[in-house]
């Protein structure tokens, strides 16, 4: 996150900043430490698989959302409902033959989706939308949605909040899904209760796997909100090897398309695998995922920490601290690192969290950018941003004070 404020100043100055009254975690100094210990490692894994079966699941929150590929249609269709403003029509496609019919009645907020895929939008009672609130006709939300979509194994069910939005002057119409289902359950591994699942993507919906989300988080957890249309902690990208509480497995999945609904399961197989050490400097550490040879999965990590040997990307890390959340931002770049046997591996991630400014001079002006710096000069933004309580600055003279002011968000 940078925010910007630019001042024009002239002749010979001494410039000191002092950034006051900001609400993050991480002023400079000592701060709360982790007091999680390192977790029990295991390199003999016993012969048995686990499986656990998923279960369909909807929340009031959205786990995540995706564009839909829109096609417009200027010629009503057959059996369309009546209108009496401007309307929108054509169709939503989610991926292979899951393609609805729709109608947009921009004017009226109503939206008419064709569930039986017939191209009649008037005989679907559960079909008929009105947007969500009151507010700009150019962006309007559609809730509690319903599809069945097909896959190669089965009816996939997803529950969607759709939003759909057009600005006129020649622009084209778009929608996008935010998705609030996902398929869930409940493994004991190693003595530890676990909640895995799977987020579908909509693309290709429990097909193959490889496109959906990986729900991994201790089970004392699995009453949280997790996933949106921002950074994803508790849920990344599947992988066929996992790492997490100290051991390694394969995951397989399975379909299970016993009747016409799919039935899914995953199932968990321990590695035998060589590990190293990996020393982390950083602190308050609530979630870290490493990619590379496994998909590594920490939950507040102590100092120390074993991995599988290998290749790795750091691509996930959360920080938090009172409550207040922070996480690097896209253009501080991952760290990378090389996991052996033979030494230790430092990670350089994490607090405690820096308030930084630097001021470059362009001329006559005098610019200000404000950043959040953590362990290995990673740059960090928070989770929740109060704007209503920005960052301040002061620009003293000797020890008179010639200026102050608010950074700006941007």
């Amino acid at each position: 996150m940078a925010e910007r404020m630019t001042n024009r100043w002239r002749g010979c100055w001494r410039l000191a900043c002092r950034v006051t009254r900001l609400s993050i975690m991480g002023m400079a100094g000592s701060l709360w430490a982790a007091e999680s210990a390192a977790p029990a490692v295991s390199t003999s894994p016993s012969n048995a698989s686990t499986v656990v079966a998923l279960t369909y699941t909807e929340v009031p929150y959205g786990v995540n959302n995706e564009g839909v590929s829109m096609a417009e249609r200027a010629e009503p269709f057959k059996h369309e409902p009546t209108s009496t403003g401007k309307v929108i029509r054509g169709t939503l496609n989610f991926g292979g033959t899951n393609t609805y019919a729709f109608l947009w009645r921009y004017d009226e907020g109503k939206l008419a989706l064709d569930l039986n895929q017939n191209q009649d939008l008037t005989d679907d009672p559960a079909g008929t939308f009105s947007r969500q609130s009151l507010g700009p006709l150019n962006y309007q939300t559609f809730t509690n949605v319903h599809l069945n979509l097909g896959s190669p194994v089965g009816i996939c069910p997803v529950a969607t909040d759709l939003h759909f939005w057009h600005y006129g002057y020649g622009s084209q119409p778009g929608c996008s899904a935010e998705l609030h289902s996902f398929w869930q359950g409940k493994v004991t591994l190693a003595g530890v209760d676990w909640q895995v699942g799977l987020v579908p993507n909509f693309w290709r919906p429990m097909e193959v796997c490889d496109g959906d989300a990986l729900l991994l988080r201790p089970w004392s957890h699995h009453q949280e909100a997790f996933g949106g249309s921002g950074p994803t902690f508790d849920a990344p990208i599947f992988a066929r090897k996992v790492f997490f509480g100290g051991h390694a497995y394969e995951l397989h999945w399975r379909p299970g398309a016993e009747t016409v609904q799919m039935k899914p399961a995953l199932e968990f197989t321990e590695q035998a695998v060589p590990l190293g050490e990996v020393q982390i400097t950083g602190q308050f550490i609530k979630r870290l995922n490493l990619s590379g040879q496994y998909l590594a999965i920490f939950d507040q990590p102590a100092a120390s920490v074993k991995l599988p040997t290998g290749s790795y990307s750091q691509s996930g890390l959360l920080l938090e601290k009172d409550g207040a959340q922070a996480y690097p931002t896209v253009a501080s770049g991952a760290r990378n690192l090389t996991v052996t046997a033979q030494s230790p591996t430092v990670l350089a991630v994490g607090g405690p969290l820096t308030n930084s400014v630097t001021a470059t001079r362009r001329g006559e002006d005098l610019t200000l950018n404000y950043r959040i710096i953590g362990a290995g000069g990673q740059v960090y933004q928070m989770a929740t941003v109060n704007r209503a309580h920005p960052p301040e600055f002061a620009i003293y003279k000797g020890e008179r004070k010639i200026a102050s002011g608010n950074f700006e968000f941007g």
